[in-house]
Order: C-alpha cells, then structure tokens, then sequence
C-alpha cells in the first residue's frame, strides 16, 4: 500500500469514525447513554466513556461517582458543574458534538440572531456570547484547545469590529 493510499484510508476512517460517534449524540435510536447533564432544564444524555476519554474535568468527576453504584443513570446539572456562568443548550451541544467527533460546524442559527437585518452574524453580539459561553465551558470542562480555537473566534471579532469602527471614522 502507497503512502498516499494509506493516508487517504486513515482520513476516510476517522472520518467515519466521527460521523458514527455524532450519530451517538443526535440519533435518538442510538440511545446507549449511560448518564444525563440537564441543561435549561433539558436531559441531555451522554457517554461518560466518551466523555472522560476526551476531558479531564468529566474523568475526575466520573471517577468520583464511580464508587455509588445505581441502578439508574447518573443525573449532572450543568449549573452545579458550571456554576460561575451560564451555559445555555445550544452551546452545550455545540461543544459536546466537538467532544464526540473531533469537528467544529457552523453556529447554530438560532444562537446567532439579532434585530439588525443585514447583519452577517459574524461579530454582532449573541454571537459574541455564543463564543463566550463556549470559551467559559471549554475552559472548566479542561478542553484546551477550544479554549483556543474560541480565544481566537473573539481576537477576530475585535479586529471585524475594530475595522468597521475605523471605516466609519473614515466616512465621518
């Protein structure tokens, strides 16, 4: 087998690696949770295998309910595990469908909606939080290079917003 070949076999299957581990997280008929974090009041159920393979904070915390056995799932309020910001669902998922498939996607359209109608959503403001959010649970939950890949999301909102501010002192 060809450099090339072999290289092209391993990108096709993490590739499918990723996908089949996404349809863990949002196909309701690949329920196998085995613990719930309640976000806004909404069960959200997860791996914890999954979990603590790709977080630190989730290792320590699972390893510390490790000791009760019961026979029911593992419930986890995201405001306990959290509790100096508020995460809300939409980033919560975002960031748990980066723990299970290695991938960032696009914001998801309803956190990005503001009352400007020819705003792009790229630097207007629930965007901005969006990021924060992201950027607050990536940094607990001990996965670091989200907190960079989101430290850098706000770099280049400052510099949009920097250019757009300067442009229009140019105009003036």
């Amino acid at each position: 087998m060809s450099r090339s070949s072999a290289s092209n076999l391993e990108v096709f299957s993490l590739s499918k690696l990723s996908s089949n581990l996404e349809q863990l997280l949002s196909n309701p008929d690949c329920d196998y949770t085995d613990a719930e974090i309640i976000v806004d009041g909404v069960p959200v159920g997860v791996h914890r295998c999954i979990l603590s393979a790709r977080s630190k904070f989730f290792q320590e915390l699972f390893k510390k309910d490790k000791k009760s056995s019961n026979i029911e799932k593992p419930k986890y309020h995201l405001k306990e595990v959290l509790p100096y910001g508020a995460v809300g669902y939409e980033a919560f998922f975002y960031f748990l469908s980066y723990i299970y498939t290695g991938g960032l996607k696009p914001s998801p359209l309803e956190v990005s909606t503001c009352v400007d109608s020819v705003c792009a959503h790229d630097s207007c403001r629930p965007a901005i939080d969006f990021v924060v959010e992201l950027m607050y649970a990536s940094s607990i939950l001990q996965v670091p290079e989200l907190v960079s890949s989101f430290q850098q999301r706000l770099c280049n909102f400052v510099e949009k917003i920097t250019r757009v501010v300067s442009s229009k002192g140019d105009d003036l």
